[in-house]
């Protein structure tokens, strides 16, 4: 559930990304586009799957979607807000990597 909020995070900033940017496509617009898309996908595997190893890619993938903030010298408060409700989104994941058995 937390990826698939996330994905829907993503995608309403995507929106108002894309409304008020005259040049909406750029790296980090493709880097939410991906992680968004991605969400979804390992979403789905953490629902039917369920495995250290899914939780664990979601965790990569939140984590990678930070890299569209830039660096702590450029954040603005949206920075800050993205950061915060990106890791209370991961702690479930976090939760269940620590509790899923391995791949063994």
């Amino acid at each position: 559930m937390a990826l698939l909020f996330f994905s829907a995070l993503s995608a309403f900033a995507l929106v108002g990304w894309f409304y008020k940017n005259p040049v909406p496509w750029n790296w980090k617009s493709i880097l939410a586009v991906g992680c968004s898309a991605l969400a979804v996908t390992t979403s789905a595997l953490v629902w039917r799957l369920p495995s250290r190893a899914h939780a664990i890619l979601g965790i990569v993938i939140m984590l990678a979607s930070l890299a569209r903030i830039g660096p702590p010298a450029e954040w603005t408060w949206v920075s800050f807000a993205l950061v915060a409700v990106t890791f209370v989104l991961l702690m479930p994941l976090v939760h269940a990597a620590i509790v899923f058995r391995g791949d063994d």
